[in-house]
């Protein structure tokens, strides 16, 4: 199947205009040519150079990823440094690499859908920004409980670790706002929306400080509860698809790991 084909039928759904104004470039077909004939695809969370390696290994002609491969402009290539040498077994290889970023955050079923689902959240809506019209933040309801309970609830449904959290143990939490990836930006929207806490993969110290000023909640997993995109763009493919293996990457894991004192 050549890749153009594929490309169409991801676009129909996840198409580069639901993209956030800074991912503009960013996603789509980032490495490779639209005519090459797919065979087999990977479905990955990053592109990472153990992932790249995985990829070549299982003769994947397509890793599809959700984070772009390369988010920063490119002004110069050491072969020697890391990246680099990934680049190069990219070219040799001829390994087409396609992203799908924050067109799939905001799409309906998308990223922030499927994990408001996974909370089991009731009433789940979507919420435009006013800065460019993206619809990152998910609304939704939840059984009234303290927020020391509901951390509890969220790291069992999202299969998580540990969490930060800010705000006041004894909070009462209705209704609750998530976004897979930071979340920075949704942070003062979801408040004046009425939510009493946001989940988010990443906040920075300042929005902590704003959240407990204004008597807000925050829960902060881990960026990588987003990995659920591979399982579920896998399954969607295998659906559409015809004579193409659809695989996810073994290799890959959270970059962090949580250590506690002893």
């Amino acid at each position: 199947m050549k890749l153009a084909e594929i490309i169409k039928i991801l676009q129909e759904k996840y198409s580069p205009e639901l993209a956030s104004s800074f991912d503009i470039g960013k996603i789509g077909l980032q490495f490779g040519t639209a005519n090459a004939e797919v065979k087999k695809i990977m479905v990955a969370l990053d592109g990472t150079s153990a992932v790249v390696d995985e990829a070549i290994e299982n003769h994947v002609d397509l890793l599809l990823t959700h984070h772009p491969f390369m988010f920063n402009p490119m002004l110069s290539l050491n072969y020697d440094s890391p990246f680099g040498v990934k680049m190069l077994k990219v070219f040799k290889n001829k390994l087409n690499i396609y992203a799908m970023h924050t067109n799939f955050d905001t799409a309906v079923d998308g990223m922030n859908d499927m994990l408001a689902r996974k909370l089991n959240l009731a009433n789940i809506h979507a919420q435009k920004e006013e800065i460019d019209g993206s619809c990152f933040l998910r609304i939704g309801d939840t059984t009234p409980m303290d927020l020391e309970e509901y951390v509890q609830i969220v790291l069992e449904k999202l299969n998580e670790p540990g969490a930060r959290v800010v705000g006041n143990p004894s909070k009462k939490i209705k209704k609750v706002g998530i976004v897979g990836g930071a979340g920075a930006s949704e942070l003062m929207l979801a408040k004046n929306l009425g939510c009493d806490c946001l989940i988010t993969g990443e906040i920075r110290h300042n929005n902590a400080i704003d959240a407990i000023e204004n008597n807000f909640a925050i829960i902060e997993v881990s960026h990588s509860i987003e990995a659920l995109f591979k399982e579920y763009i896998k399954k969607e493919l295998e659906q559409i698809l015809d004579g193409v293996e659809i695989v996810t990457s073994k290799v890959e894991k959270d970059p962090f790991r949580w250590i506690s004192k002893k």
